[in-house]
């Protein structure tokens, strides 16, 4: 074999060597690439699905919070509307009242509870009062009663109060405090 041989052997022998280094080096690469290229997809769909459930959940979050603020909103809204109706309806009843104190029924029955109250208080004192507005029906009442009057010093829009000092009793048949009772206890 001569040199030239030799060395044609030699080179062929190297650059196959190196050929062969050099795909070994490459598939490694290759795989090394694959592996990191692998890795930071998943680490992407990763951070993906993190900023879908965290943008998910703000989302969420924000619309409760205004839905909560438009609730509390048209709660308050009825509230007001609620109030309004209540205000109307106790005006309505009101002006009735004054309406219905100049009928006779009204006579009638401030006649019929001074009658309760001489009943329920039997033979202990008693001071019956009326409502200064109805000063003007006092003589008649206490015709028709059989017993003595007085003039209350507080407006209670008509009806009576009694006291029975000796019990230390307050019988309350006064309008006033029956429609605060009912203002009290009203639900729309």
């Amino acid at each position: 074999m001569t040199l030239e041989e030799k060395l044609e052997l030699f080179r062929d022998s190297a650059i196959a060597e190196a050929s062969h280094q050099s795909s070994v080096m490459l598939a490694e690469y290759r795989q090394t690439l694959e592996k990191v290229y692998k890795s930071r997809i998943d680490q992407v769909r990763q951070d993906a699905d993190t900023y879908i459930i965290t943008e998910t959940d703000r989302i969420r979050r924000e619309h409760n919070r205004a839905l909560s603020m438009e609730q509390n909103k048209i709660k308050r809204d009825i509230g007001e509307k609620h109030y309004q109706v209540k205000e109307q309806i106790f005006a309505d009843v009101t002006r009735m009242l004054f309406q219905y104190k100049s009928d006779p029924a009204y006579r009638s029955g401030l006649v019929k509870r001074i009658e309760q109250v001489k009943q329920m208080v039997a033979q202990n004192p008693v001071t019956i009062y009326v409502d200064s507005s109805d000063q003007e029906l006092i003589p008649e009442l206490e015709k028709q009663c059989g017993m003595k009057l007085s003039v209350s010093p507080d407006d209670f829009m008509g009806g009576i109060r009694a006291i029975v000092p000796s019990k230390n009793i307050l019988i309350d048949y006064s309008y006033a405090s029956r429609l605060e009772e009912e203002k009290t206890n009203f639900m729309i």
